[in-house]
């Protein structure tokens, strides 16, 4: 077996990467998006340092079930952030909108800073009731131009039964995501709803929502 193999050599003996010297400074060697993230034909690239790592938003809340989808408190009210008792209107994210000033005073709403993707949702439920949960974390892209209301986007859908005991958690692990892409300035947000609620059950949720920052330039 030959001794001079790449493994053997001292560090000074040997290269740098491909791209090394071309590099800028603060920049990462990694692979491309590719055609698809299950696919091996992206190609290496430097992409800036501060495009990776990995962001977490968290979003905890309290509500009386209602079939309808529930959403934070205005800002302005003092039980906001927690409180989630505002009546979306429809059991159905696509069968409702949030103007403006409805969506941006969201207590629990957070900007995204940056472009990024939605890797995953983590946390825990409890419920007095038996029934099932729905909850949806949402993002609307603000329109600077416009003050028309807008359908919020479902990112992720994150379903549970009520244990019957609010010293019962209930695990969420949520990594089917079901529209990932968040760009810098979308608000985000959870809403929930109790599914064939008759009497609202007292509901808490403590969850965080994890994005990995780095992703492919978005034009």
């Amino acid at each position: 077996m030959a001794t001079n193999e790449h493994k053997n050599l001292q560090d000074a003996n040997r290269h740098n990467p491909l791209g090394y010297e071309g590099a800028n400074n603060e920049t990462v060697l990694s692979k491309g998006a590719g055609s698809s993230a299950a696919a091996r034909d992206g190609v290496l690239q430097w992409a800036a340092r501060s495009t990776m790592g990995v962001t977490n938003y968290k979003m905890q809340g309290y509500t009386l079930g209602s079939n309808n989808f529930q959403y934070g408190e205005d800002i302005a009210d003092n039980k906001s952030p927690f409180l989630m008792d505002v009546d979306y209107g429809s059991s159905t994210v696509e069968g409702g909108s949030l103007s403006p000033s409805n969506f941006f005073r969201i207590g629990q709403s957070f900007i995204t800073p940056e472009n990024a993707n939605v890797s995953s949702i983590d946390g825990w439920v409890t419920s007095s009731g038996v029934n099932a949960i729905e909850i949806v974390i949402c993002k609307i892209s603000p329109n600077p131009a416009s003050t028309a209301a807008i359908t919020p986007t479902i990112l992720a859908v994150c379903n549970t039964v009520g244990g019957g005991d609010n010293n019962l958690l209930l695990n969420i692990k949520q990594t089917i995501i079901a529209e990932p892409l968040i760009r810098e300035g979308d608000v985000i947000f959870p809403m929930i709803r109790e599914v064939d609620a008759e009497e609202g059950s007292n509901i808490y949720m403590n969850l965080s929502i994890q994005t990995m920052t780095f992703t492919p330039q978005i034009t």
